[in-house]
């Protein structure tokens, strides 16, 4: 059986968007921004890792294409 908030949000009736914002509270939403900021120190150092892993092989493979 379908949720009737989600076959309200396919079909796009209005009703989909009064569900929704009675459900969500803005502790809800402050909780999930204190989850996001949190993360930041963690995904951005391993982001940055993975592009100059992926550049030094990159860079190898150049290398020994070229000898």
């Amino acid at each position: 059986m379908l949720n009737p908030l989600i076959l309200a949000a396919s079909t796009g009736g209005p009703s989909a968007t009064g569900q929704i914002a009675s459900v969500v509270t803005s502790g809800m939403m402050q909780g999930v921004l204190d989850e996001v900021i949190a993360l930041l120190p963690v995904c951005i150092p391993v982001m940055i890792s993975f592009i100059g892993l992926r550049k030094g092989i990159s860079f190898i493979q150049s290398v020994l294409h070229s000898a």
